[in-house]
């Protein structure tokens, strides 16, 4: 009687002990699952600013405002460690770009943006604005904005998205070029753009 009420337990224990396991592989299998079904799809990138243009363009002539710059960006790739997520190289292929027509700097209001551009041969328009942080890097030739766009004129197969940025922008003083940067930060954006795919069903 002792014997099976033993065994019992030790079943019993082995049980509970698996249920960590048991739970971690759902939880690998549905996080396999968020990419594989391909109802949205995300890029993650880099900007790189490589012209900039004082004024109002003929490029900008679209914008929903009057714009006072405009600047093109292109995109790389960039590669993070697994161990800890932490961005190890920020230029390993160039994967679009995108024009941008930028409102007036004003200071404690939003800079208005407007852009065209791809991103993995995907053309898309997006318009929105940029807000300047808080939080500022301890040097006084850079300035840290977050910014948003709303995102349109997308292939049929997707019902919309939106790009979000973490950036540094570098002051372009009357002598410096449109790359300019200062060594040690990144200039001038991660990025990341969401986009869903339009569902079977919807018509």
């Amino acid at each position: 009687m002792r014997q099976l009420q033993a065994l019992k337990t030790v079943l019993l224990m082995t049980a509970v002990l698996a249920l960590p396991d048991a739970r971690s592989d759902q939880l690998q299998s549905s996080y396999k699952d968020e990419v594989a079904a391909g109802l949205e799809e995300i890029f993650v990138f880099r900007t790189s600013r490589t012209r900039h243009t004082a004024g109002q363009t003929s490029a900008c002539s679209a914008a929903p405002f009057s714009s006072t710059n405009e600047d093109f960006y292109q995109l790389w790739s960039i590669q993070t460690r697994a161990a800890d997520s932490r961005v190890v190289n920020t230029h390993v292929r160039n994967v679009g770009g995108f024009t941008a027509c930028l409102g007036q700097l004003a200071r404690d209001q939003p800079l208005q943006m407007y852009a065209t551009g791809t991103v993995d041969q995907i053309p898309w328009i997006g318009v929105g604005e940029c807000l300047a942080l808080m939080s500022q890097p301890p040097v006084r030739t850079a300035i840290a904005f977050t910014c948003h766009l709303n995102l349109s004129g997308l292939p049929e197969r997707y019902t919309g998205g939106f790009l979000t940025s973490s950036t540094l922008a570098p002051f372009l003083g009357k002598d410096q070029p449109p790359t300019a940067y200062i060594p040690g930060y990144l200039s001038t954006s991660v990025a990341t753009v969401r986009l869903w795919k339009r569902p079977a069903t919807a018509k």
